[in-house]
């Protein structure tokens, strides 16, 4: 039977701190790619340049994609961690979209992955959808949980070509979505909240497991920033051997799963 695809995404990327620094060492080591998704406004020259060296040595393990423009607006006087969806309009998105585009590249250049983009917290509307197509990028990733009330969500919604029900978007995870045509490339996993992991590698295990009844691309969302002690490293080291080790299993950047569907990126 063909290996199971799975990608690595790391989110939330803007100074080279010791976590992001720490986070890189552990996967590189075990030779898991991992695609960074970079906060442009808060992303500093060093880190920049850290990353192009890292993408010059070892150009199979790292893609660096946007992740939004500053991941926070103000909605009625008060910030929000989100960036996109019915609060702005398409003019606003397309500009705060293009906006982070430039910055990203001109600090990382070829090393930047133009055609992916992850929105802030997975929160986007059809504007989102259409200023990402009209500055040409191919692939969104956002999330696609697979408990039983994500699932019914998300079948009646791509019944009705619908892009969000709510705040929560409609997955059509592994396809080109029905309202814009997009590739979708989306997490099943959150390892983290953003403030805290999951407890155990084993308990990570069980979720990943969980995740492949569902769907056949399994999606594993980090955000480094989580991890600064030393006990955060040992989860991480186990976590990512025993990644490594899993049987019918293969670990590839966003844009190469993109390609192998049809969707041929410059990765």
């Amino acid at each position: 039977m063909p290996a199971t695809q799975f990608f690595i995404r790391d989110d939330d990327v803007g100074a080279l701190t010791p976590a992001l620094s720490a986070f890189m060492d552990i996967f590189a080591a075990r030779e898991l790619p991992v695609s960074y998704q970079i906060i442009p406004s808060l992303f500093t020259d060093e880190c920049a340049q850290e990353l192009r060296e890292r993408k010059r040595q070892a150009p199979a393990l790292f893609e660096f994609s946007q992740h939004g423009l500053n991941h926070e607006m103000m909605v009625r006087g008060r910030t929000v961690y989100y960036e996109f969806g019915p609060e702005r309009n398409y003019d606003e998105q397309l500009s705060a979209i293009r906006s982070g585009r430039h910055l990203l590249d001109s600090k990382l250049g070829d090393a930047f992955s133009r055609e992916v983009f992850t929105p802030p917290q997975h929160k986007y509307d059809k504007n989102t959808l259409q200023a990402l197509r009209s500055l040409g990028v191919k692939v969104l990733s956002a999330s696609c949980y697979v408990g039983w009330k994500h699932r019914a969500v998300y079948s009646i919604g791509r019944a009705f070509k619908w892009t969000r029900l709510g705040r929560s978007g409609i997955s059509y995870h592994g396809n080109v979505r029905r309202d814009e045509p997009l590739l979708e490339i989306s997490i099943s996993v959150p390892i983290d909240n953003g403030t805290r992991r999951m407890s155990t590698p084993g308990k990570v295990i069980e979720e990943i497991e969980r995740a492949r009844r569902h769907v056949d691309v399994i999606g594993l969302m980090f955000h480094h920033a989580v991890y600064k002690t030393s006990e955060d490293h040992e989860f991480l080291s186990e976590l990512a051997e025993r990644l490594r080790r899993m049987p019918g299993v293969a670990f590839s950047s966003i844009g190469e799963i993109a390609s192998s569907r049809g969707q041929p990126l410059n990765v």
